[in-house]
């Protein structure tokens, strides 16, 4: 299965859409055992999520690959001191990735990554990495000879700028996840009664709308499906606020076989204000 499951919503009150707050146990227990029965062992979680870490530590299973990821560090000493409570709070004797959350952190203070590499070395994580917001992040971080074996990006309907670097990353077998398909739920609004500020994307948004009518899609399914049918990305990272969300996501990646024709009409549609796809601009 494509899919991970993202953690930050069971740590924080997250996402433009979300009106149900922080799962409970209970739902956080169901949400779990429907996704590892649907062979998703991987999850992603992060030292800034609240108290996202220590939560899922309670119902993960054995075969879980738990990726993590931290925050602005000054020093490698504070890094490494982090990684090691992170993974004292999964209940881990190893962790699957380790990443930074943004890539500006290592370009700040490249010598961070060296501690990466020395859990890495001592078999404490397996896969190292960063998570992206812009390409020119990754050129800078591959200039500096920072070779991820993990990444994670921003990828949807809408925006797809990560794209003309995917041949290049598979090459040197980078493992690529990407978050960000429903962009925060901006998909699922009401196009007549946006935000100020996000009224510049009604027409693109409607466009969508059009195209998962003219399909008898939902416009979840075409976003899901959009990113799970691309060959290059390994994982496709969602949130979900309850059980019943996760198994629909599922059930949506094991139903539709989207035609081209679809892929077509997506990437014709063209963003005007491109800005507005990073949701720090909303």
């Amino acid at each position: 299965m494509k899919l991970a499951l993202g953690t930050v919503q069971f740590g924080l009150q997250y996402g433009i859409s979300n009106t149900k707050g922080i799962p409970t146990d209970l739902d956080l227990s169901q949400i779990i055992e429907t996704a590892v029965k649907n062979n998703i062992y991987t999850f992603d979680t992060a030292i800034a999520y609240g108290n996202a870490e220590e939560r899922i530590a309670a119902f993960l299973p054995n075969e879980a690959q738990i990726i993590s990821k931290f925050p602005k560090y000054s020093s490698n000493s504070e890094l490494k001191e982090n990684i090691e409570r992170s993974i004292i709070r999964l209940k881990q004797d190893r962790l699957y990735g380790f990443m930074a959350h943004n890539g500006d952190f290592l370009i700040e203070n490249p010598k961070l990554w060296d501690v990466l590499v020395d859990f890495k070395t001592k078999s404490k994580i397996q896969k190292i990495g960063y998570s992206l917001y812009t390409p020119k992040q990754l050129e800078a971080l591959l200039q500096l000879d920072l070779i991820p074996d993990i990444i994670q990006i921003p990828f949807s309907l809408l925006d797809q700028k990560f794209t003309p670097y995917f041949e290049e990353l598979k090459k040197t077998n980078v493992e690529i996840h990407c978050r960000s398909v429903f962009l925060q739920g901006l998909y699922f609004l009401n196009t007549e009664s946006l935000p100020e500020k996000l009224i510049p994307l009604k027409t693109e948004l409607n466009q969508l709308k059009e195209i998962a009518n003219q399909y008898k899609i939902s416009i979840a399914d075409l976003a899901l499906n959009f990113a799970c049918l691309n060959k290059n990305i390994d994982k496709v990272v969602i949130g979900v606020e309850n059980e019943k969300q996760l198994t629909d996501n599922i059930n949506a990646v094991n139903h539709w076989n989207l035609d081209n024709s679809i892929f077509e009409a997506i990437n014709a549609i063209k963003v005007t204000h491109k800005e507005l796809l990073n949701p720090a601009n909303w």
